[in-house]
């Protein structure tokens, strides 16, 4: 059972090092471990195609506009999310026009940091690609978001357009490309494996 629940992301730290003491001990449950988490990533490419309203990004960065913002100086530009007793405030907004774009490292592809959190090794960030953009082939270090803003992304051979939304489970690999360019909002961790 705690393999199924380590597949879909719900085990806490105890239950991790319990499987993962399981784990070391059964290449049985290994292999078991493996076929759920197929399983559960392929899970999102089974669900039906929903119509996305066509002014949805419009309305998504209107009501993020209308949200108060942080005051600048409590701003840095790596936030750590923090809601021990002396936050000043439990929010942490980044405005649209103040993300920092800069090259990926890829051609053709830059990020838009957003958000980190040094205690999860995670980020969230805006990640866009221009036409005929290819993201490298990479292993997952932990669950993966990824959600599709503009354009279009195909993962897999799957081609995801504007509110299509692929969740990739730790230890799966993929590379993906646009044919038309996209902007994504991704939320991953810091240990993923380039593999090419």
């Amino acid at each position: 059972m705690l393999a199924v629940l380590q597949a879909l992301d719900t085990l806490n730290e105890s239950e991790i090092r319990a499987l993962t003491e399981k784990l070391r001990a059964s290449p049985e449950l290994q292999s078991e471990r493996a076929a759920f988490e197929v399983a559960v990533a392929a899970i999102a490419y089974t669900a039906p195609l929903v119509p996305v309203s066509p002014d949805l990004k419009h309305r998504l960065f209107q009501r993020i506009a209308e949200v108060s913002s942080t005051p600048a100086e409590e701003v840095s530009s790596e936030p750590v999310y923090d809601l021990s007793p002396n936050t000043k405030s439990p929010h942490f907004i980044r405005r649209g026009h103040d993300v920092k774009w800069k090259d990926f490292g890829v051609s053709g592809i830059s990020i838009g940091r957003l958000f980190t959190d040094k205690k999860k090794r995670e980020i969230t960030c805006l990640l866009r690609l221009e036409p005929g953009s290819e993201f490298p082939r990479h292993r997952h270090a932990g669950v993966e978001e990824i959600f599709v803003l503009e354009g279009d992304l195909v993962v897999e051979g799957e081609v995801c357009y504007q509110g299509d939304y692929i969740r990739s489970v730790p230890g799966s690999t993929h590379s993906s490309i646009t044919k038309d360019g996209c902007l994504l909002l991704i939320k991953s961790s810091f240990d993923n494996e380039m593999l090419t």
